[in-house]
């Protein structure tokens, strides 16, 4: 004996409250009048096979008869309780829920088939008012009217007030560059200076020492042709002087011990009168 598997079908999403956002699904308004709790709006989201299909997927509990089943609502939300309607045959005609629809903006309209009989079209309305005493002529409509909402409109973006110019961003500072503290003497690093010192026609080294001058004539210092100038603040000894001011000073130094030997040398030489 061959089982049969039952595959179950795609899953219905669950109604949500309020109108359908748009015409794809089916607007269910349940108004409940003398039983109490207000009137409800519920969205069927999608196309609907009946009346009772929208009812249910909109998110509401219905009961039917034990003798017509679900083709004749009994209950909604389980009202009225079963202590009043026992739901077993067709409920009387002075307490019973009354079954409408509409497209939308237009009006409510009583049906004239049955839950399971009616096919609502996508976007329209289907209403459910209980009626309590009053003739089928006389039937109360749906609280709310078949309309749905328009939706929100969009905000529109403010403009920038006139004349108001975007404020340029703050250049970052050079990797080459470095800020001086307020007050700090700005001297140049020793190779700077000799740079800038040195003069345009270079003497040839390897000459020797000029009579009377105390020593050779030191050449200038080699530059190459594509190395960068150094630019940079250069660096303090510990004492808080310049590197480039302790050079000078010891330059000058050199020179005056140089010309005190100098001098001497040459009063060494020359005969006494």
């Amino acid at each position: 004996m061959a089982a049969t598997l039952l595959v179950p079908g795609p899953a219905r999403a669950a109604g949500t409250a309020g109108h359908c956002p748009d015409a794809s699904g089916v607007t269910v308004v349940v108004d409940f009048h003398e039983l109490g709790g207000g009137t409800v709006v519920r969205c069927a989201p999608g196309a609907q096979a009946t009346g009772l299909a929208a009812l249910k997927n909109a998110g509401f509990q219905v009961t039917g008869t034990l003798r017509w089943g679900e083709g004749f609502i009994c209950r909604i939300e389980g009202k009225p309780s079963a202590a009043t309607e026992k739901c077993v045959d067709t409920p009387p005609a002075n307490a019973y829920w009354s079954y409408w629809h509409a497209d939308n903006g237009g009006s409510w309209r009583y049906s004239d088939k049955g839950v399971l009989n009616r096919r609502p079209p996508a976007g329209s309305f289907e209403g459910w008012s209980f009626s309590r005493d009053r003739s089928p002529d006389d039937a109360p409509r749906p609280g709310v009217a078949p309309t749905r909402p328009a939706p929100p409109r969009p905000s529109p973006s403010q403009p920038a007030p006139p004349g108001a110019a975007t404020p340029p961003a703050p250049a970052a500072p050079s990797r080459t560059e470095r800020p001086v503290p307020a007050g700090a003497p700005t001297t140049l690093s020793a190779a700077t200076a000799s740079a800038s010192a040195a003069p345009t026609t270079a003497a040839p080294t390897g000459l020797p020492a000029t009579p009377g001058t105390g020593g050779p004539t030191a050449a200038p210092p080699a530059t190459p042709a594509d190395g960068p100038v150094a630019t940079e603040v250069a660096a303090r000894r510990d004492n808080g002087l310049p590197l480039g001011t302790m050079t000078g000073v010891l330059l000058l130094v050199a020179l005056a011990v140089g010309g005190i030997l100098a001098a001497r040398r040459r009063r060494a030489t020359e005969p006494d009168d």
